[in-house]
């Protein structure tokens, strides 16, 4: 790969990626999703631990933006070495979350916690985490429909989540990541849509992607596998940040929840492979216009032994012959009785012939044997004639011991 094109690939990573992070941690704290300039005590330390799989979540997200973007830089026959160079420089450029969460941290103060040291660790993390999410965008197509379905789902909810607390006199909520927490719902329908709303979202979101995969018939592998990227990065996201430690389990709920979209995603984009279609009539193709039209054979004439058949069919029952039917009664074949000599009926005569003289061969000569006796050509055989009077004979004598 020459020098340009490679600068032009590393650098489109690494500057989208970039811009992605700090877009969204602009848009974060301008609608009050992540507040990092604020005092915390020892009892809202999940919230704090809330924000930290924001800015996790962010660093990743920002990292697969930058991968996606590279992808339509990377030339042709481009191996698995330079996706994961263009991956690390979409790594590098999200790692911008980085210093933009360490600098307002600084204003933070949390019991117990050093909050510059910890949000710098988990963005580097999520920055990390990122370069495998963007070799994913960069190899598969179906990587990249679900880190966009899922992310934009996951902003939607946040959007609903915030825009109660965006009017005058209001103030603004706690948001998790991935949780519908606005103001109109109750306590308890909080807690259960905390429990309930990645794993749903991720079953959908696999279903969704793992259908649009089967219908352009990619394989069943890949299939399979279309509903892990984006619940991955919440798995990912909820394992930096941890479970929390508050007793009424507000940060808790929704981690157990972030460990099991993954396989929710995945079982979604399962049975999309799996889960037979009926098989669906398809309107016969019409004929290519350049296509030879297929040649036809010729009407053949009917037969004789058809033409027969057909004739004697059309015949009354009573003048069907027997080699029309193929039916032989008895009556018409010629009773045998080996017994009784049978009437000899007088010759027909017949009109003499006048017979053309054909000409004799020469008479053969005789040669004389070694004794002075001529030998006959034929020898001592009998003439046919003369066997056949004998044969006569024969019939004639057996045949009258039965009258006798």
């Amino acid at each position: 790969m020459a020098f340009r094109t490679s600068a032009k690939l590393l650098g489109v990573a690494l500057g989208v990626a970039a811009l992605a992070g700090a877009s969204q941690l602009g848009l974060a704290y301008g609608l009050g999703v992540v507040v990092l300039t604020r005092a915390l005590d020892i009892t809202m330390r999940d919230h704090w631990t809330a924000q930290l799989a924001w800015v996790a979540w962010f660093a990743m997200t920002a990292a697969v933006v930058g991968g996606m973007a590279a992808r339509r830089h990377l030339p042709k026959g481009s191996g698995a070495g330079t996706r994961l160079a263009t991956s690390v420089a979409a790594a590098v450029g999200a790692a911008v979350v980085v210093p933009l969460t360490m600098q307002p941290a600084r204003s933070t103060h949390v019991d117990g916690v050093q909050p510059v040291l910890v949000i710098g660790i988990c963005a580097a993390l999520g920055a990390a985490a990122g370069i495998f999410a963007a070799y994913a965008a960069l190899s598969r197509a179906t990587a990249r429909w679900n880190f966009c379905a899922v992310g934009i789902a996951v902003w939607v909810i946040a959007l609903v989540s915030v825009a109660p607390g965006l009017a005058p006199g209001k103030i603004l909520p706690s948001v998790r990541l991935g949780v519908l927490d606005a103001d109109f719902l109750s306590a308890d329908a909080t807690k259960r849509t905390a429990l309930f709303t990645m794993p749903a979202l991720a079953l959908i979101a696999g279903v969704a992607v793992g259908w649009s995969a089967r219908r352009r018939g990619l394989s069943t592998l890949t299939i399979a596998l279309a509903g892990l990227g984006g619940p991955a990065l919440l798995t990912m996201a909820y394992l930096i940040a941890g479970p929390g430690s508050a007793d009424d389990q507000w940060q808790a709920v929704p981690y157990w929840a972030a460990m099991t979209s993954a396989g929710a995603g995945v079982l979604g984009s399962v049975l999309a492979a799996v889960l037979r279609r009926s098989p669906a009539a398809h309107p016969p193709a019409a004929p290519s216009p350049n296509r030879p039209p297929l040649p036809k054979r010729d009407a053949q004439p009917e037969s004789a032994i058809a033409r027969a058949a057909a004739t004697a069919a059309q015949r009354p029952e009573e003048q069907l012959r027997p080699s029309d039917t193929g039916v032989f009664s008895m009556k018409d074949l010629p009773s045998f009785d080996g017994f009784t000599p049978q009437q000899q009926q007088p010759p027909v005569p017949q009109q003499a012939v006048p017979q053309q003289a054909v000409p004799q061969p020469p008479p053969v000569p005789q040669q004389p044997t070694a004794r002075g006796r001529a030998k006959s050509p034929r020898g001592s055989r009998q003439q046919p004639n003369q066997q056949q009077q004998q044969a006569d004979s024969v019939a004639d004598w057996v045949s009258g011991l039965g009258n006798g």
